[in-house]
């Protein structure tokens, strides 16, 4: 990866829609290249070309973080179980004081509830749930600073 694709980097996060011929005018080099360039990063680099919605708009009105304990041996099947769960956005195994934090979008507290009392601790293998509800979020970026 060089200068020129980290700039095309940098105008697709920004904009990950924008045309080839507008990509190739901001970063001095051909549409066919920003093309050829574009689809090569695809395979090595680029994850995925996605969209960061408003969760309330969806009817998703709670964010939770849940920090969970495991018992030794069980974190990654553990993490694979809780990557199924429907409201589950992310799933990080971590080390520290916590083997798993996981971030939850859901409806309302009583459907946070529900999912931590009844799908959560019917996973064998954890020793402890702690829940923290989002007030506000001051910045959520899916992408990588460079």
């Amino acid at each position: 990866m060089d200068e020129i694709d980290e700039k095309i980097l940098e105008v697709l996060k920004k904009n990950s829609r924008m045309p080839y011929k507008d990509i190739a005018k901001s970063v001095k080099i051909s549409d066919v290249a920003v093309h050829k360039r574009i689809k090569k990063l695809e395979d090595k680099v680029i994850r995925s070309f996605t969209v960061l919605v408003d969760q309330n708009a969806y009817g998703k009105g709670i964010t939770a973080l849940i920090n969970i304990r495991c018992e030794v041996g069980k974190t990654n099947s553990i993490a694979e179980e809780l990557a199924k769960l429907d409201d589950v956005s992310e799933v990080y195994t971590t080390v520290g004081d916590y083997d798993i934090i996981i971030k939850i979008r859901t409806k309302d507290t009583a459907t946070l509830r529900e999912i931590v009392e009844k799908k959560l601790t019917a996973i064998r293998g954890l020793s402890e749930i702690r829940t923290s509800i989002v007030f506000q979020c001051f910045k959520e970026d899916v992408n990588l600073v460079m």
